[in-house]
């Protein structure tokens, strides 16, 4: 196999949900794709890099301003009381499409490890989620995570975390409109407005 082909392959093999095999078909894809396909593929590419970045406030990628937030947190139509933690970008888009909650968000970025030995697991961001509730002071936080083991057990150490520094803080987590082990980004949209509806401070 040509290296630049195997190098390709490598590389695709390394995005979330794509191993080797999956891999060499989009390599395979890309062989035979017309070359303005490729040009737009590369230009979306270089587009993320150029004209994306991380927001400083709740850690979602977008197209920020000059003050480097997010359109979401630029938004001054938000409910600042209301501050809904999710482990990924992707949650966080799930339910603005559902179109279903009205405050901020902030980025966890991973879930704690019940084995300390996973490397896979990204170290959340706790401390910058503990100095945004230091300065923001929102009434609720919700904690929005995976119905699974890591996810469940993110949520009890968040809360206790956020209860012995914030005691007044009221912390609630989604309602089990949410099956056992689903994934907030896969959720529907009635799935994602039963489960904020029935949202509880009981863990």
């Amino acid at each position: 196999m040509s290296k630049n082909i195997q190098d390709l392959t490598n590389l695709i093999a390394e995005l979330p949900g794509l191993g080797p095999r999956q891999a060499r078909r989009v390599v395979q894809y890309l062989l035979r794709a017309n070359g303005g396909y490729k040009k737009k593929l590369t230009d979306g590419i270089s587009s993320l890099s150029n004209h994306v970045s991380q927001c400083l406030r709740c850690y979602r990628y977008d197209e920020i301003n000059s003050e480097k937030l997010c359109t979401l947190c630029a938004d001054q139509n938000r409910d600042t009381a209301v501050l809904m933690v999710v482990e990924k970008d992707v949650d966080a888009e799930g339910v603005e499409v559902a179109g279903i909650f009205k405050g901020g968000y902030f980025i966890l970025g991973g879930l704690l490890s019940l084995t300390n030995s996973r490397k896979s697991f990204i170290e959340p961001r706790i401390p910058q989620l503990q100095d945004r509730i230091l300065k923001e002071k929102p009434d609720e936080i919700i904690l929005a995570f995976a119905t699974t083991p890591e996810g469940d057990f993110t949520a009890r150490e968040l809360k206790e975390t956020i209860s012995v520094k914030f005691s007044d803080m009221k912390v609630t987590i989604l309602g089990r409109g949410l099956s056992l082990g689903a994934e907030i980004e896969y959720a529907d949209q009635e799935t994602l407005r039963s489960a904020l509806q029935g949202r509880s401070e009981e863990f």
